[in-house]
Protein backbone atom coordinates (compact mmCIF):
# COMPACT_ATOMS: atom_id res chain seq x y z
CA UNK A 1 0.00 0.00 0.00
CA UNK A 2 1.38 3.37 -1.17
CA UNK A 3 2.00 6.42 1.91
CA UNK A 4 -0.74 8.59 2.24
CA UNK A 5 2.23 11.33 1.06
CA UNK A 6 2.50 9.47 -2.25
CA UNK A 7 -1.40 9.41 -2.76
CA UNK A 8 -1.41 12.74 -2.31
CA UNK A 9 0.95 13.00 -4.40
CA UNK A 10 -0.04 11.17 -7.12
CA UNK A 11 -3.83 12.54 -6.80
CA UNK A 12 -2.45 16.08 -6.85
CA UNK A 13 -0.33 15.23 -9.79
CA UNK A 14 -3.39 13.91 -11.76
CA UNK A 15 -5.53 17.37 -11.13
CA UNK A 16 -2.80 19.57 -12.19
CA UNK A 17 -1.42 17.72 -15.13
CA UNK A 18 -5.33 17.35 -16.65
CA UNK A 19 -5.90 20.86 -15.98
CA UNK A 20 -3.26 22.20 -16.92
CA UNK A 21 -3.46 20.63 -20.15
CA UNK A 22 -6.92 21.62 -20.81
CA UNK A 23 -6.82 25.09 -20.31
CA UNK A 24 -3.67 25.34 -21.99
CA UNK A 25 -5.21 23.98 -25.13
CA UNK A 26 -8.21 26.12 -24.69
CA UNK A 27 -5.73 29.10 -24.34
CA UNK A 28 -4.05 28.02 -27.50
CA UNK A 29 -7.40 27.42 -29.94
CA UNK A 30 -8.58 31.11 -28.39
CA UNK A 31 -5.16 32.69 -29.08
CA UNK A 32 -4.69 30.78 -32.54
CA UNK A 33 -8.06 32.16 -33.83
CA UNK A 34 -6.89 35.80 -32.36
CA UNK A 35 -3.59 35.84 -34.42
CA UNK A 36 -5.94 34.65 -37.25
CA UNK A 37 -7.67 37.81 -37.23
CA UNK A 38 -10.93 36.77 -35.87
CA UNK A 39 -13.05 39.28 -34.02
CA UNK A 40 -13.50 38.01 -30.61
CA UNK A 41 -16.74 38.75 -28.12
CA UNK A 42 -15.89 40.44 -24.97
CA UNK A 43 -16.71 36.55 -23.43
CA UNK A 44 -14.17 35.06 -25.61
CA UNK A 45 -11.54 37.27 -24.40
CA UNK A 46 -13.04 36.90 -20.78
CA UNK A 47 -12.37 32.97 -21.29
CA UNK A 48 -8.80 33.55 -22.63
CA UNK A 49 -7.70 35.50 -19.40
CA UNK A 50 -9.89 32.55 -17.04
CA UNK A 51 -7.72 30.27 -18.80
CA UNK A 52 -4.40 31.98 -17.91
CA UNK A 53 -5.47 32.41 -14.73
CA UNK A 54 -6.46 28.75 -13.95
CA UNK A 55 -3.09 27.38 -15.77
CA UNK A 56 -0.82 30.13 -12.80
CA UNK A 57 -3.53 28.42 -10.60
CA UNK A 58 -2.66 24.66 -10.86
CA UNK A 59 0.82 25.03 -11.36
CA UNK A 60 1.52 27.45 -8.25
CA UNK A 61 -0.71 25.42 -6.06
CA UNK A 62 -0.28 21.95 -7.43
CA UNK A 63 3.16 21.51 -7.99
CA UNK A 64 4.07 22.01 -4.92
CA UNK A 65 2.14 19.70 -3.23
CA UNK A 66 3.41 17.29 -6.12
CA UNK A 67 6.85 17.73 -4.67
CA UNK A 68 5.55 17.63 -1.54
CA UNK A 69 4.13 14.16 -2.04
CA UNK A 70 7.67 12.85 -3.66
CA UNK A 71 9.72 13.88 -0.05
CA UNK A 72 11.18 16.89 -1.31
CA UNK A 73 11.06 19.46 1.57
CA UNK A 74 12.32 22.97 1.99
CA UNK A 75 12.78 23.67 -2.02
CA UNK A 76 11.30 26.84 -1.93
CA UNK A 77 13.97 29.88 -0.79
CA UNK A 78 12.03 32.98 0.98
CA UNK A 79 12.05 34.24 -2.65
CA UNK A 80 10.74 31.07 -4.13
CA UNK A 81 7.87 31.36 -1.67
CA UNK A 82 7.32 35.18 -1.63
CA UNK A 83 7.11 34.99 -5.94
CA UNK A 84 4.79 31.53 -6.08
CA UNK A 85 2.10 32.74 -2.91
CA UNK A 86 1.99 36.44 -4.71
CA UNK A 87 1.28 34.52 -8.10
CA UNK A 88 -1.49 32.31 -6.22
CA UNK A 89 -3.34 34.95 -4.13
CA UNK A 90 -3.64 37.20 -7.63
CA UNK A 91 -4.83 33.84 -9.38
CA UNK A 92 -7.14 33.36 -7.18
CA UNK A 93 -8.76 36.99 -6.87
CA UNK A 94 -8.80 37.58 -10.77
CA UNK A 95 -10.45 33.84 -10.94
CA UNK A 96 -13.51 34.87 -8.64
CA UNK A 97 -13.39 38.31 -10.26
CA UNK A 98 -13.15 37.17 -14.10
CA UNK A 99 -15.76 34.58 -13.13
CA UNK A 100 -18.23 37.56 -11.96
CA UNK A 101 -17.07 39.49 -14.70
CA UNK A 102 -18.13 37.21 -16.96
CA UNK A 103 -21.87 36.61 -15.46
CA UNK A 104 -22.84 40.43 -15.00
CA UNK A 105 -21.58 40.44 -18.62
CA UNK A 106 -23.82 37.65 -19.55
CA UNK A 107 -26.95 39.28 -17.57
CA UNK A 108 -26.48 42.15 -19.02
CA UNK A 109 -26.43 41.57 -22.71
CA UNK A 110 -29.10 39.17 -22.48
CA UNK A 111 -31.52 41.76 -20.43
CA UNK A 112 -34.35 43.43 -21.83
CA UNK A 113 -35.41 46.85 -20.99
CA UNK A 114 -36.16 50.45 -22.90
CA UNK A 115 -33.83 52.69 -24.87
CA UNK A 116 -31.75 54.05 -21.82
CA UNK A 117 -31.26 50.53 -20.73
CA UNK A 118 -29.89 49.90 -24.34
CA UNK A 119 -27.45 52.53 -24.46
CA UNK A 120 -26.02 51.07 -20.89
CA UNK A 121 -25.91 47.86 -22.72
CA UNK A 122 -23.91 49.02 -25.20
CA UNK A 123 -21.70 51.61 -22.98
CA UNK A 124 -21.08 48.54 -20.54
CA UNK A 125 -19.75 46.50 -23.90
CA UNK A 126 -17.33 49.09 -24.91
CA UNK A 127 -15.95 49.46 -21.63
CA UNK A 128 -15.17 45.75 -21.72
CA UNK A 129 -11.56 46.35 -21.53
CA UNK A 130 -11.21 48.97 -19.17
CA UNK A 131 -13.24 46.26 -16.37
CA UNK A 132 -10.28 43.51 -17.58
CA UNK A 133 -7.52 46.19 -16.61
CA UNK A 134 -9.41 47.39 -13.06
CA UNK A 135 -9.83 43.74 -12.04
CA UNK A 136 -5.90 43.01 -12.95
CA UNK A 137 -4.78 46.37 -11.63
CA UNK A 138 -7.21 45.61 -8.09
CA UNK A 139 -5.79 42.11 -7.58
CA UNK A 140 -2.05 42.96 -7.74
CA UNK A 141 -2.69 45.86 -5.76
CA UNK A 142 -4.96 43.99 -3.17
CA UNK A 143 -2.48 41.08 -2.49
CA UNK A 144 0.90 43.51 -2.21
CA UNK A 145 0.90 42.53 1.95
CA UNK A 146 1.52 39.07 1.04
CA UNK A 147 4.65 38.88 -0.55
CA UNK A 148 5.92 41.51 2.04
CA UNK A 149 4.99 38.81 5.12
CA UNK A 150 6.00 35.62 3.41
CA UNK A 151 8.61 33.49 4.87
CA UNK A 152 10.77 30.72 3.62
CA UNK A 153 11.43 27.53 4.15
CA UNK A 154 8.67 26.99 6.84
CA UNK A 155 10.55 27.01 9.77
CA UNK A 156 9.52 25.40 12.91
CA UNK A 157 10.03 28.57 15.61
CA UNK A 158 6.80 29.68 16.87
CA UNK A 159 5.60 32.65 15.23
CA UNK A 160 2.26 34.48 17.05
CA UNK A 161 -0.67 34.67 14.88
CA UNK A 162 0.85 32.94 12.03
CA UNK A 163 -0.85 30.64 9.35
CA UNK A 164 1.97 27.91 8.29
CA UNK A 165 1.60 26.47 4.78
CA UNK A 166 3.43 22.95 3.90
CA UNK A 167 6.03 25.13 2.28
CA UNK A 168 5.89 28.63 3.28
CA UNK A 169 5.24 30.40 6.72
CA UNK A 170 2.54 33.20 6.28
CA UNK A 171 3.02 36.07 8.81
CA UNK A 172 -0.19 37.81 10.24
CA UNK A 173 -1.24 40.21 7.68
CA UNK A 174 -2.59 43.55 8.49
CA UNK A 175 -6.11 43.81 9.53
CA UNK A 176 -6.94 46.22 6.05
CA UNK A 177 -5.32 43.06 3.89
CA UNK A 178 -8.11 40.70 5.20
CA UNK A 179 -10.86 43.65 4.90
CA UNK A 180 -10.18 43.96 1.25
CA UNK A 181 -10.20 40.64 0.12
CA UNK A 182 -13.15 39.69 2.15
CA UNK A 183 -15.05 42.52 0.59
CA UNK A 184 -13.66 41.48 -3.09
CA UNK A 185 -15.28 37.91 -2.56
CA UNK A 186 -18.68 39.15 -0.62
CA UNK A 187 -18.85 41.53 -3.60
CA UNK A 188 -18.31 38.98 -6.56
CA UNK A 189 -20.07 36.29 -4.94
CA UNK A 190 -23.79 38.72 -4.43
CA UNK A 191 -22.82 40.01 -8.45
CA UNK A 192 -22.94 36.32 -9.38
CA UNK A 193 -25.84 35.66 -7.55
CA UNK A 194 -27.76 38.13 -8.76
CA UNK A 195 -26.88 37.83 -12.24
CA UNK A 196 -27.53 33.88 -11.69
CA UNK A 197 -31.07 34.51 -10.39
CA UNK A 198 -31.78 37.14 -13.47
CA UNK A 199 -30.23 34.80 -15.63
CA UNK A 200 -32.67 31.52 -14.51
CA UNK A 201 -35.44 33.80 -14.88
CA UNK A 202 -34.62 34.83 -18.50
CA UNK A 203 -34.55 31.16 -19.18
CA UNK A 204 -37.75 30.06 -17.33
CA UNK A 205 -39.71 32.91 -19.23
CA UNK A 206 -38.08 31.18 -22.48
CA UNK A 207 -38.54 27.72 -21.62
CA UNK A 208 -42.60 29.03 -20.88
CA UNK A 209 -42.73 30.64 -24.08
CA UNK A 210 -41.06 27.96 -26.58
CA UNK A 211 -43.32 25.40 -25.08
CA UNK A 212 -46.48 27.64 -26.95
CA UNK A 213 -45.02 28.35 -30.12
CA UNK A 214 -42.36 25.71 -30.75
CA UNK A 215 -42.80 22.14 -31.14
CA UNK A 216 -40.70 19.82 -28.53
CA UNK A 217 -38.40 19.23 -31.27
CA UNK A 218 -36.85 22.41 -31.34
CA UNK A 219 -35.24 22.51 -27.63
CA UNK A 220 -34.35 25.91 -26.01
CA UNK A 221 -30.59 24.98 -25.30
CA UNK A 222 -30.53 24.41 -29.16
CA UNK A 223 -30.09 28.22 -29.20
CA UNK A 224 -26.71 29.36 -29.48
CA UNK A 225 -27.92 32.31 -26.96
CA UNK A 226 -29.44 29.69 -24.43
CA UNK A 227 -26.78 27.54 -24.80
CA UNK A 228 -23.97 30.16 -23.87
CA UNK A 229 -26.16 31.12 -21.12
CA UNK A 230 -26.59 27.65 -19.62
CA UNK A 231 -22.74 27.23 -19.90
CA UNK A 232 -21.91 30.39 -17.33
CA UNK A 233 -24.64 29.45 -15.08
CA UNK A 234 -22.85 26.05 -14.97
CA UNK A 235 -19.34 27.37 -14.66
CA UNK A 236 -20.73 29.58 -12.44
CA UNK A 237 -22.09 27.44 -9.91
CA UNK A 238 -19.09 25.03 -10.00
CA UNK A 239 -17.09 28.31 -9.02
CA UNK A 240 -19.65 28.75 -6.26
CA UNK A 241 -19.80 25.25 -5.24
CA UNK A 242 -15.92 24.51 -4.88
CA UNK A 243 -15.23 27.99 -3.17
CA UNK A 244 -17.64 27.25 -0.13
CA UNK A 245 -16.27 24.00 0.10
CA UNK A 246 -12.86 25.38 0.33
CA UNK A 247 -13.97 27.80 2.90
CA UNK A 248 -15.13 25.43 4.91
CA UNK A 249 -12.15 23.51 5.07
CA UNK A 250 -9.95 26.39 5.44
CA UNK A 251 -12.45 28.01 8.33
CA UNK A 252 -12.72 24.54 9.98
CA UNK A 253 -8.58 24.31 9.63
CA UNK A 254 -7.86 27.51 11.17
CA UNK A 255 -9.71 26.49 14.48
CA UNK A 256 -8.60 22.25 14.25
CA UNK A 257 -5.18 22.04 12.28
CA UNK A 258 -3.86 20.42 15.15
CA UNK A 259 -6.52 17.98 15.26
CA UNK A 260 -7.99 17.34 11.39
CA UNK A 261 -4.50 17.78 9.84
CA UNK A 262 -5.67 16.13 6.77
CA UNK A 263 -7.59 19.52 5.85
CA UNK A 264 -5.08 21.32 4.69
CA UNK A 265 -4.42 19.14 1.42
CA UNK A 266 -8.16 18.81 1.19
CA UNK A 267 -8.81 22.24 1.14
CA UNK A 268 -5.69 22.70 -1.30
CA UNK A 269 -6.99 19.95 -3.44
CA UNK A 270 -11.39 21.52 -3.42
CA UNK A 271 -9.53 24.40 -4.58
CA UNK A 272 -7.78 23.16 -7.39
CA UNK A 273 -10.86 21.20 -8.72
CA UNK A 274 -12.61 24.48 -10.39
CA UNK A 275 -9.27 25.44 -12.47
CA UNK A 276 -9.10 21.90 -13.34
CA UNK A 277 -13.06 21.61 -14.18
CA UNK A 278 -13.88 24.52 -15.79
CA UNK A 279 -12.03 24.34 -19.07
CA UNK A 280 -14.28 21.11 -19.94
CA UNK A 281 -17.53 23.04 -18.69
CA UNK A 282 -16.34 25.49 -21.85
CA UNK A 283 -15.25 22.71 -24.26
CA UNK A 284 -18.33 20.27 -23.79
CA UNK A 285 -20.92 22.86 -25.36
CA UNK A 286 -18.42 23.11 -28.24
CA UNK A 287 -17.99 19.78 -29.18
CA UNK A 288 -21.93 18.89 -28.92
CA UNK A 289 -22.16 22.09 -31.50
CA UNK A 290 -19.62 21.08 -33.38
CA UNK A 291 -21.45 20.26 -37.10
CA UNK A 292 -18.99 17.32 -37.72
CA UNK A 293 -20.31 15.90 -34.36
CA UNK A 294 -24.02 16.49 -35.16
CA UNK A 295 -23.44 14.56 -38.75
CA UNK A 296 -21.54 12.00 -36.58
CA UNK A 297 -24.74 11.83 -33.94
CA UNK A 298 -27.18 11.70 -36.80
CA UNK A 299 -25.17 8.98 -38.46
CA UNK A 300 -24.90 6.72 -35.59
CA UNK A 301 -28.85 7.50 -35.07
CA UNK A 302 -29.58 6.55 -38.52
CA UNK A 303 -27.49 3.46 -38.24
CA UNK A 304 -28.90 2.10 -35.47
CA UNK A 305 -32.57 2.60 -36.92
CA UNK A 306 -31.68 0.19 -39.78
CA UNK A 307 -29.82 -2.07 -37.84
CA UNK A 308 -32.74 -2.79 -35.28
CA UNK A 309 -35.00 -2.99 -38.62
CA UNK A 310 -33.03 -5.69 -39.95
CA UNK A 311 -32.86 -7.16 -37.06
CA UNK A 312 -36.99 -7.39 -36.83
CA UNK A 313 -37.09 -8.30 -40.02
CA UNK A 314 -34.78 -11.33 -39.34
CA UNK A 315 -36.63 -12.64 -36.76
CA UNK A 316 -40.06 -12.72 -38.20
CA UNK A 317 -41.39 -15.90 -38.82
CA UNK A 318 -40.97 -17.69 -42.66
Amino acid sequence: MLPKNICLGIMFLIATTVGTIANLFLFTSYMLKVLAGRKMSSFILIFIQLTLVNTILLVTKGIPQILQGLGRKHFLDDVGCKVVFYLRKVSEGLSISLTCLLCTFQAITISHGNSRWTKFKVRVIQHTTHCYLFCWILNLMIEIPVPVRVRGPKSNSNIINAFDDVFCTLEHIIDIYLIMTISRNVLCLGFMGFASGYMVLLLHKHHQHAQKIRSTNLSSGKHPEIRAIQTILLLMNTFVSFYVFTSIFTLCLSYLNQKFSWMLPTAIFMSLCYPTISPFVLLIPRVLSNPSIVWIKKKILILTLVSTLIMEASIEPQ
